[in-house]
């Protein structure tokens, strides 16, 4: 039989596994109900039998009242002064049970001191740890701090090969000083898809989360861990496809090794350092600072490899000013964070401290057969609870999904779902007392998606964004990180 027998073969094979796995029964996995196969589901249309399919949403909390600020001067550790606000808040909840018919009717004119036009981030954490003052703060002491303010943006696809996150990095970093990229995995799969650094690497295995085999003890702040083989090599080189990337003050390679290991790093292409990583069952740090000259690549060889030895990441950022860590991951719906084992979170927190942590889920999750998002938001509760435990000064923002669409009888219209998820949300950040942005209608709500595709801002899947679209919506986050952060007198 010739291959192109066997190749035709092999696709009618996989289309009866598909149709046969299309007519299996209904499974949930508790209250979430898993999607049922479809081969055809980008060309058939999905039922909607009118507006109010889209409307059964449970009520959101009530946002939470203006922040009053009033600018006082305290001494700063080094006794220079520091003005920062004092902060009042005030929340009132709606019953979670209630509905109503459009999720855009509470979005307000004016909250937290932010001005029509500007979608809000909501604070609902009445002025105590994890709302957004911990951040803003940071931002208004970036040249005092003795380190970058850190941002840790966890998402799924929606952010993958930095989109998105490196159009948030570059404003953040023209408004506050700093350069680099940031974190940087040993390995990657979007390695060439990835614009903002030059990325490459051999003898490098990858274990991440979503997929098998794959230890949860063995993870790092990525939900990922590598392993490396004798003669191995990392490199990593600065980009000019966004401003401040082409050059970094510092490099620090996370790393653990029971048995250590020999580590020789090249900078900039004529410079070579060895190091003998010493045996630890801790999280290690190799760290490099640029003197007179700035880095603009860095490379890693890995020799004498002791048993024990997980890699996680480089980091490659600036003594000042911001930084923003892209922590993406295909296929997950996010909640598989709390699976970080807390002592391994606590090391990187004492390592590398967070200002401010991002949360941004739902593709993964959203459903047009479900409209009950409980389940889901108990588990992701649990996993930012998880973070909050090892940085609890940290502000943790909870970003909603976008819109998402699909192919109805009337056309392109929001997936059935969605607005709910988002709702759930919101309800989400309100009982954790957290932040909430909803990107959803910041974008612009029902079909925005389905704009930003006929604009050339994201991709036909009506899922995803692609660069020009995540250089559009970043815009849309920082003005309302800006329009809060002024809203505390900075």
């Amino acid at each position: 039989m010739n291959q192109i027998a066997r190749t035709f073969i092999l696709i009618g094979l996989v289309v009866v596994i598909l149709l046969a796995l299309h007519f299996l029964p209904k499974l949930s996995i508790g209250e979430n109900e898993l999607r049922r196969v479809n081969v055809l589901s980008d060309v058939l249309p999905e039922v909607y039998q009118n507006d109010e399919d889209l409307n059964f949403i449970p009520a959101v909390p009530e946002p939470p009242k203006p922040i009053i600020t009033e600018r006082t001067i305290q001494p700063s550790n080094d006794g220079d002064t520091i003005s920062h606000p004092s902060r009042q808040t005030a929340s009132t909840e709606q019953p979670h049970g209630q509905e109503q018919t459009d999720s855009t009717q509470a979005n307000p004119t004016v909250v937290n001191g932010q001005t029509d036009g500007v979608t809000p981030i909501l604070d609902y954490s009445e002025g105590q740890a994890g709302g957004m003052s911990h951040f803003y703060h940071q931002l208004a002491s970036v040249q005092q701090l003795g380190r970058p303010v850190r941002v840790a943006y966890y998402g799924d696809s929606f952010i993958e090969g930095d989109i998105f996150t490196a159009d948030l990095r570059e404003l953040l970093q023209t408004q506050f000083g700093g350069n680099g990229v940031g974190w940087v995995d040993c390995a990657s799969q979007v390695s060439g898809f990835r614009q903002t650094v030059g990325h490459t690497y051999s003898g490098i295995k990858e274990y991440e989360v979503v997929k098998r085999p794959f230890s949860a003890a063995n993870q790092g702040i990525a939900q990922r861990y590598f392993t490396a083989a004798q003669g191995a090599r990392i490199s990593y080189k600065g980009s000019r496809v966004r401003k401040h990337l082409a050059q970094w003050d510092k490099s620090t390679f996370y790393l653990r090794s029971e048995n250590g290991l020999t580590l020789k790093t090249t900078l900039n292409g004529d410079t070579t350092v060895v190091d003998t990583v010493p045996g630890s069952p801790n999280l290690q740090t190799v760290e490099r600072k640029a003197d007179s000259t700035a880095f603009s690549s860095i490379s890693y060889n890995f020799s004498n490899i002791g048993g024990g030895t997980l890699l996680y990441g480089v980091a490659l950022e600036p003594f000042h000013g911001v930084v923003v860590d892209n922590f993406s991951m295909r296929g997950s719906a996010g909640y598989t964070l709390s699976q970080i084992p807390a002592a391994t979170l606590a090391q990187f927190a004492a390592l590398r401290p967070y200002d401010l942590i991002v949360v941004h889920f739902g593709l993964n999750v959203a459903n047009s057969n479900q409209s009950n998002y409980s389940s889901y938001t108990k588990n992701m509760g649990q996993a930012i609870a998880h973070l909050r435990q090892a940085y609890p000064q940290a502000s943790i923002l909870v970003v909603s999904m976008p819109d998402r669409d699909q192919r109805s009888a009337s056309g392109l219209r929001t997936m059935k779902g969605v607005e709910a998820l988002i709702a759930y949300q919101q309800i989400m950040a309100s009982d954790l007392k957290v932040s909430f942005f909803n990107l959803f209608e910041a974008m612009g709500g029902r079909e925005s998606m389905k704009d930003l595709v006929e604009r050339g801002l994201a991709n036909k899947d009506y899922t995803h964004i692609n660069f020009a679209g995540g250089k559009y919506l970043a815009k849309i986050l920082f003005e309302s990180l800006m329009a809060g952060y002024h809203s505390y007198g900075y």
